[in-house]
Protein backbone atom coordinates (compact mmCIF):
# COMPACT_ATOMS: atom_id res chain seq x y z
CA UNK A 1 0.00 0.00 0.00
CA UNK A 2 2.81 2.30 1.11
CA UNK A 3 4.44 1.74 -2.43
CA UNK A 4 1.03 2.37 -3.95
CA UNK A 5 1.06 6.29 -2.44
CA UNK A 6 5.04 6.77 -3.22
CA UNK A 7 3.90 5.97 -7.02
CA UNK A 8 0.83 8.38 -6.81
CA UNK A 9 2.99 11.48 -5.68
CA UNK A 10 5.00 13.93 -8.07
CA UNK A 11 8.17 15.27 -6.85
CA UNK A 12 10.64 17.76 -8.63
CA UNK A 13 14.04 18.64 -7.51
CA UNK A 14 16.20 20.93 -9.68
CA UNK A 15 19.30 23.36 -9.00
CA UNK A 16 19.89 25.68 -11.87
CA UNK A 17 21.65 29.26 -12.02
CA UNK A 18 19.19 32.13 -12.24
CA UNK A 19 20.84 35.29 -13.93
CA UNK A 20 20.80 38.92 -12.22
CA UNK A 21 17.08 40.37 -11.73
CA UNK A 22 15.58 37.44 -14.11
CA UNK A 23 12.27 35.13 -13.52
CA UNK A 24 12.05 31.43 -13.89
CA UNK A 25 8.53 30.23 -13.45
CA UNK A 26 6.60 26.34 -13.20
CA UNK A 27 3.57 25.21 -13.93
CA UNK A 28 1.14 22.28 -12.62
CA UNK A 29 -2.20 21.49 -12.62
CA UNK A 30 -3.72 20.15 -9.65
CA UNK A 31 -6.81 17.80 -8.49
CA UNK A 32 -8.86 18.45 -6.38
CA UNK A 33 -7.84 17.72 -2.09
CA UNK A 34 -4.90 17.88 -3.80
CA UNK A 35 -1.55 19.04 -1.57
CA UNK A 36 1.86 20.87 -2.62
CA UNK A 37 4.73 21.32 -0.83
CA UNK A 38 8.05 22.23 -1.14
CA UNK A 39 11.21 24.62 -0.59
CA UNK A 40 13.25 27.10 -2.66
CA UNK A 41 17.05 27.66 -1.43
CA UNK A 42 19.49 30.22 -2.97
CA UNK A 43 22.97 30.95 -2.23
CA UNK A 44 21.84 34.74 -0.57
CA UNK A 45 18.56 35.79 0.85
CA UNK A 46 17.70 38.09 -2.56
CA UNK A 47 15.27 36.48 -4.14
CA UNK A 48 11.88 36.01 -4.04
CA UNK A 49 8.73 33.26 -4.42
CA UNK A 50 5.67 33.75 -5.73
CA UNK A 51 3.05 31.28 -6.22
CA UNK A 52 -0.08 31.99 -8.00
CA UNK A 53 -3.47 29.93 -8.58
CA UNK A 54 -3.90 30.79 -12.47
CA UNK A 55 -7.58 28.91 -12.79
CA UNK A 56 -8.65 32.44 -10.28
CA UNK A 57 -6.23 34.54 -10.73
CA UNK A 58 -5.39 34.62 -7.32
CA UNK A 59 -1.66 35.34 -5.32
CA UNK A 60 -1.39 32.46 -2.59
CA UNK A 61 1.65 33.36 -1.48
CA UNK A 62 4.68 35.70 -1.84
CA UNK A 63 7.89 35.86 0.12
CA UNK A 64 10.97 36.93 -0.68
CA UNK A 65 14.69 37.80 1.40
CA UNK A 66 14.81 34.37 3.08
CA UNK A 67 17.32 32.04 2.70
CA UNK A 68 14.98 29.10 2.27
CA UNK A 69 11.50 30.10 1.66
CA UNK A 70 9.06 27.05 2.31
CA UNK A 71 5.87 26.53 1.03
CA UNK A 72 2.82 24.42 1.44
CA UNK A 73 -0.71 24.49 0.43
CA UNK A 74 -3.91 22.21 -0.16
CA UNK A 75 -6.39 22.91 -2.34
CA UNK A 76 -9.98 22.19 -2.51
CA UNK A 77 -10.65 21.92 -6.26
CA UNK A 78 -8.60 21.43 -9.56
CA UNK A 79 -7.08 24.02 -10.84
CA UNK A 80 -3.89 25.48 -11.81
CA UNK A 81 -0.47 26.82 -10.46
CA UNK A 82 2.22 29.26 -10.79
CA UNK A 83 5.52 29.04 -9.12
CA UNK A 84 7.71 32.27 -9.64
CA UNK A 85 11.43 32.37 -8.68
CA UNK A 86 12.76 35.92 -9.17
CA UNK A 87 16.37 36.85 -8.67
CA UNK A 88 16.61 40.69 -7.06
CA UNK A 89 20.12 40.57 -6.83
CA UNK A 90 22.58 41.72 -9.83
CA UNK A 91 24.26 38.53 -10.00
CA UNK A 92 23.65 35.34 -11.17
CA UNK A 93 22.60 33.04 -8.34
CA UNK A 94 22.40 29.53 -7.55
CA UNK A 95 18.79 27.92 -6.99
CA UNK A 96 17.81 24.62 -5.74
CA UNK A 97 14.00 24.35 -5.90
CA UNK A 98 12.15 21.01 -4.97
CA UNK A 99 8.13 20.49 -4.72
CA UNK A 100 6.32 17.91 -4.25
CA UNK A 101 2.36 17.64 -4.95
CA UNK A 102 0.18 14.82 -4.07
CA UNK A 103 -1.07 12.07 -1.51
CA UNK A 104 2.66 11.92 -0.56
CA UNK A 105 2.98 15.18 0.04
CA UNK A 106 -0.46 15.13 2.40
CA UNK A 107 1.22 12.14 4.39
CA UNK A 108 4.42 13.42 5.23
CA UNK A 109 2.63 17.17 5.77
CA UNK A 110 0.41 15.32 8.40
CA UNK A 111 3.32 13.89 10.13
CA UNK A 112 5.40 16.88 10.10
CA UNK A 113 1.91 18.09 11.76
CA UNK A 114 1.86 15.39 14.61
CA UNK A 115 5.46 16.19 15.33
CA UNK A 116 5.02 20.14 15.33
CA UNK A 117 1.88 19.49 17.72
CA UNK A 118 4.16 17.04 20.25
CA UNK A 119 7.03 19.68 20.10
CA UNK A 120 4.49 22.40 20.79
CA UNK A 121 3.39 20.49 23.85
CA UNK A 122 6.44 19.78 25.03
CA UNK A 123 8.13 23.43 24.87
CA UNK A 124 3.98 24.48 26.94
CA UNK A 125 4.81 21.88 29.65
CA UNK A 126 8.25 23.18 29.83
CA UNK A 127 7.38 26.84 29.52
CA UNK A 128 4.70 26.17 32.33
CA UNK A 129 7.62 24.51 34.52
CA UNK A 130 9.56 27.47 34.07
CA UNK A 131 7.11 30.02 35.05
CA UNK A 132 5.97 28.06 38.35
CA UNK A 133 9.68 28.00 39.18
CA UNK A 134 10.07 32.28 38.58
CA UNK A 135 7.24 32.30 40.33
CA UNK A 136 8.62 30.03 43.12
CA UNK A 137 12.29 32.18 42.97
CA UNK A 138 10.15 35.61 43.75
CA UNK A 139 8.59 33.78 46.54
CA UNK A 140 11.50 32.90 47.48
CA UNK A 141 13.31 36.57 46.89
CA UNK A 142 10.30 38.46 48.48
CA UNK A 143 10.68 36.19 51.73
CA UNK A 144 14.38 36.46 51.58
CA UNK A 145 13.82 40.28 51.47
CA UNK A 146 11.39 40.35 54.15
CA UNK A 147 13.87 38.78 56.36
CA UNK A 148 16.74 40.33 55.56
CA UNK A 149 14.79 44.10 56.36
CA UNK A 150 13.68 42.23 59.53
CA UNK A 151 17.10 41.45 60.72
CA UNK A 152 18.85 44.89 59.09
CA UNK A 153 15.93 46.30 61.37
CA UNK A 154 17.11 44.49 64.76
CA UNK A 155 21.18 44.66 63.77
CA UNK A 156 20.15 48.48 64.11
CA UNK A 157 18.36 48.34 66.97
CA UNK A 158 20.70 46.47 68.74
CA UNK A 159 23.24 48.82 67.42
CA UNK A 160 21.74 52.12 68.90
CA UNK A 161 20.85 50.50 72.32
CA UNK A 162 25.03 49.31 72.44
CA UNK A 163 25.46 52.62 71.54
CA UNK A 164 24.01 54.21 73.87
CA UNK A 165 25.12 51.96 76.59
CA UNK A 166 28.69 52.50 75.97
CA UNK A 167 27.68 56.39 75.94
CA UNK A 168 26.60 55.95 79.50
CA UNK A 169 28.90 53.84 80.74
CA UNK A 170 31.30 56.03 79.10
CA UNK A 171 29.76 58.95 81.25
CA UNK A 172 29.60 57.43 84.46
CA UNK A 173 33.07 56.17 84.56
CA UNK A 174 34.31 59.76 83.69
CA UNK A 175 32.47 60.73 86.43
CA UNK A 176 33.39 58.48 88.62
CA UNK A 177 37.05 59.05 87.62
CA UNK A 178 36.67 62.47 87.91
CA UNK A 179 35.12 62.16 91.81
CA UNK A 180 38.13 60.00 92.11
CA UNK A 181 40.65 62.69 90.61
CA UNK A 182 39.07 65.25 93.09
CA UNK A 183 39.21 63.34 96.03
CA UNK A 184 43.41 62.64 95.08
CA UNK A 185 43.58 65.85 94.73
CA UNK A 186 42.06 66.69 98.46
CA UNK A 187 44.31 64.65 100.04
Amino acid sequence: MLFFLICLANAVDLRFKLPARQIRCFGDRLQEKEMIQGFVEGESADYSLKITDTGVNKQLLYTYHELTQKFTQLFNETTQIQICIHNLAHYQMNIQFFYEQGIQAELASIEDLKEVEKQVKQYNNTLQHLKSAQLDLVSLQTNRNDKMNVISSKIIFFSIITILLMIIVTIIFTIKAAKIMKMKKSY
